[in-house]
C-alpha cells in the first residue's frame, strides 16, 4: 500500500515515523485562546507589561523582546503554496542536497513549506534567494508544485540560546521561558509543564508556611 501515491516512483526510499504528527499553529492559537477564555483566563493584548502588579508569580516568555543577551535570533522563511494537483496526508522531508526540506499539509490544498534557518534578528520580508530555494526544493518534490500559487510568504525570528536548549528559569517572583528555538509547539507543552510545576510548587510552600504560621499564633 502506498502511503503517499502522490509521490509514487519518485524517490527510491524513504524514512516513515508512524506517530509523528503535525498541526496548523495559527488553528492550535485559536482553540488555545477560546478554550482558556471559556475557562475564565483574561487576556490583554498590547498592554504594558511593566505596569502589571497585584500577583504572586509572573510568567514572561516573550522571546526576543525579553532583552536576554544570551539569546540570539534564527531566521525562518516560508511559503504557503495552493495547488490541488498535490496531495499528502502528512508531513514530507526531503533531504535535498543543497536545502533540505519540509512540506505540512493544511486545509484546502494549501502546503507549508520551510524552513530556512539564517543566524540573523531581520525581520525583513523573505529573501529572493531563500524563496528560489525553497520552490526549487519544492518543485523537487513534486513538479506540480511548479504550478502552485505561492499564496502567503512569511517570516519569523526563533529566540535561541548558545547551546540552542529551552530554558525555564526563576529570577524572585518572574518565570521565564525562552529558547525554544526551532521547536516551539513541540516543546511548549513539556515547558509550560516545568513552569505549571514551579508556580504550583512555590504556592504550596506559602501555604505550609501560612499554616505553620497560624498553628504557632494558635
Amino acid at each position: 500500500m502506498l502511503l503517499e501515491p502522490d509521490l509514487a516512483g519518485r524517490f527510491r526510499r524513504g524514512l516513515l515515523f508512524p506517530d509523528e504528527a503535525h498541526l496548523d499553529p495559527r488553528q492550535a492559537m485559536a482553540a488555545l485562546h477560546d478554550r482558556l477564555a471559556a475557562m475564565g483566563v483574561e487576556f490583554h493584548f498590547g498592554a504594558d507589561v511593566s505596569a502589571v502588579s497585584g500577583f504572586d508569580r509572573q510568567i514572561e516568555c516573550t522571546g526576543m523582546t525579553a532583552g536576554d543577551d544570551r539569546l540570539r535570533g534564527v531566521r525562518g522563511e516560508m511559503l504557503i503554496l495552493n495547488t490541488p494537483d498535490v496531495s499528502l496526508s502528512r508531513p514530507v522531508r526531503l533531504l535535498h542536497p543543497r536545502f533540505p526540506l519540509y512540506t505540512v499539509p493544511r486545509t484546502d490544498h494549501r502546503f507549508m513549506v520551510g524552513a530556512t534557518m539564517i543566524e540573523s534578528q531581520s525581520v525583513g520580508p523573505v529573501t529572493a534567494r531563500s524563496m528560489m530555494e525553497l520552490l526549487g526544493a519544492a518543485y523537487a518534490l513534486h513538479p506540480a508544485f511548479g504550478d502552485a500559487e505561492i499564496v502567503e510568504t512569511g517570516v519569523g525570528v526563533r529566540p535561541a540560546f548558545p547551546d540552542n536548549l529551552p530554558r525555564v528559569e526563576t529570577n524572585g517572583e518572574i518565570i521565564a521561558i525562552n529558547g525554544l528555538y526551532r521547536h516551539g509547539f513541540l516543546l511548549a507543552p513539556a515547558m509550560a509543564r516545568q513552569a505549571a510545576d514551579l508556580v504550583f510548587s512555590h504556592r504550596t510552600k506559602e501555604l505550609a508556611h501560612e499554616t505553620n504560621g497560624q498553628r504557632r499564633n494558635a
